[in-house]
């Protein structure tokens, strides 16, 4: 017995936790690898930095879409075991299957056509998959598995780090200098043979070039991984069900104490949240590693790789902790000091970040430690206080989604035309407004409504 469910749900969970666990860390894979790979990506398709990270907005548009399509279908349409199994699995062979196609092209307009697509089926996994959890278990007990669920995330952000890292070439002021735009051609160097350098520091001798490798294995995982949701479908096992019909609600079992007058604000703000958070993510995400060989530190490419590595294992061991004492701090104290946190490390890397390395590392470490919880403890706060499993539960990956879809060219063009310690600037300023959005949600929430609560479901979908 598992959790107070029967034998056969407690067998159910017990395999579909460990695959949603392994397509998860593959999910932190397919996202991550292209951060430090993209100034080769860049290279390799002829556009510049500014231009690269518009991958990451045509990707975020496209997780998006995926997101709020999934909102609308997943609860109402998707309604058997085995159609919500088959929903995940094909999702996530989608995302696996394209990332073993992204760097085998020369083509920008298809690179980011390609990464749309995937990362469209990707925020379409992640909204279904993070909806069936509180399906399953409820909003209490699916809290400690919210945690884990990015912890897990988490944890193939920091993989693909180590993952890319054979790949990178060893160092090259040529190779660095030719990608950030600092040195023109010399005279002791002709440009043919800067062409070669570049071109032999991430290509094989044979048919695969080498950078292609952490995508192939990146998406081979989630391919690969994808197929337990299909097993798990075909065996005679029963799905829990904690929202199985209204009886939860009209007994009051696990609904809020009173309803929030302002619902609409409340949901605008969340959605605004959402954006700043995951946009402090895709800040650092994408620009980490560029901003260590072309920054004021100027590292060479398996130096910079430290900083991804600094920010995906705080990231990881950010999450990991935060589904421990999920169990028992509640999700407002986690969310307070998440924010006093990330604004501390902001101000650290401010003052020290363009002028030490070891600094820069460890005020990376920190910020991702802290940004990691902000995701599942604020998803947590706001499921206690209505049912999130419907349509609403699109409104954190849309929010999400568009931050990641507006910060990378934005902080492209702030680091090609102010200069690298711009985006740093640019994640304090995003701290603070994210405080602020906090706040007012906290107060939105302690507003009562003036009428009686009725706690129909149908009403809160």
């Amino acid at each position: 017995m598992v959790l107070g469910l029967d034998a056969d749900s407690s067998r159910w969970i017990c395999i579909y936790f460990p695959v949603s666990w392994l397509t998860q860390f593959g999910h932190g894979l397919v996202t991550t690898v292209v951060g430090p790979t993209q100034p080769y990506l860049a290279r390799n398709t002829g556009v510049d930095i500014a231009t690269i990270n518009l991958v990451w907005t045509f990707g975020f548009f496209g997780y998006m879409v995926g997101s709020l399509a999934t909102g609308f279908v997943f609860k109402e349409y998707i309604k058997s075991e085995k159609a919500k199994l088959s929903f995940l699995s094909i999702t996530i062979c989608i995302t696996g299957a394209i990332m073993i196609f992204l760097p085998f092209t020369s083509s920008f307009v298809l690179l980011v056509v390609a990464r749309l697509v995937q990362i469209m089926a990707l925020g379409a996994f992640c909204t279904a998959d993070a909806s069936l959890i509180v399906y399953l278990l409820g909003p209490e007990k699916s809290r400690p598995f919210t945690m884990a669920f990015h912890a897990l995330i988490g944890a193939g952000f920091l993989a693909a780090t180590f993952l890319v890292r054979p790949f990178l070439p060893d160092s090259g002021v040529e190779d660095t200098d030719d990608i950030c735009g600092r040195t023109p051609v010399t005279n002791n160097v002709t440009e043919g043979e800067i062409d070669v350098k570049i071109e032999s520091s991430f290509n094989a001798a044979g048919p695969i070039p080498t950078i292609a490798w952490p995508f192939i294995i990146s998406g081979a995982w989630c391919v690969i991984f994808s197929m337990g949701f299909l097993i798990l479908a075909r065996l005679p096992y029963k799905m829990p069900r904690f929202y199985d019909s209204d009886e939860e609600a009209k007994e009051g079992k696990d609904l809020p104490e009173k309803d929030i007058k302002y619902w609409k604000l409340f949901l605008v703000v969340v959605f605004f949240y959402y954006f700043i958070s995951c946009g402090i993510e895709r800040i650092y995400q994408p620009m980490a590693f560029t901003f260590g060989i072309c920054g004021p530190l100027a590292l060479a490419p398996r130096d910079a790789v430290v900083i991804d590595s600094c920010y995906n294992g705080g990231f990881m061991c950010g999450r990991l902790v935060s589904a421990l004492i999920a169990a028992f701090v509640v999700p407002r104290n986690m969310i307070l000091m998440s924010l006093a946190l990330c604004i501390g490390a902001a101000i650290f890397l401010c003052v020290q970040g363009g002028s030490s390395a070891v600094s820069l590392y460890i005020g990376t470490a920190v910020l991702g430690f802290f940004i990691s919880w902000q995701f599942g403890s604020c998803f947590s706060w706001v499921a206690k206080k209505k049912n999130i499993t419907g349509r609403l539960s699109s409104i954190f990956f849309i929010g999400c989604g568009f931050g990641s879809l507006v910060t990378p060219p934005l902080s492209g063009f702030f680091f090609t035309s102010l200069g690298p310690m711009s985006i740093i600037y640019m994640t304090l300023f995003f701290c603070i407004i994210q405080c602020l959005l906090f706040f007012s949600l906290w107060s939105l929430a302690r507003i009562p409504a003036n009428s009686k609560t009725s706690y129909n479901l149908e009403q809160l979908h």
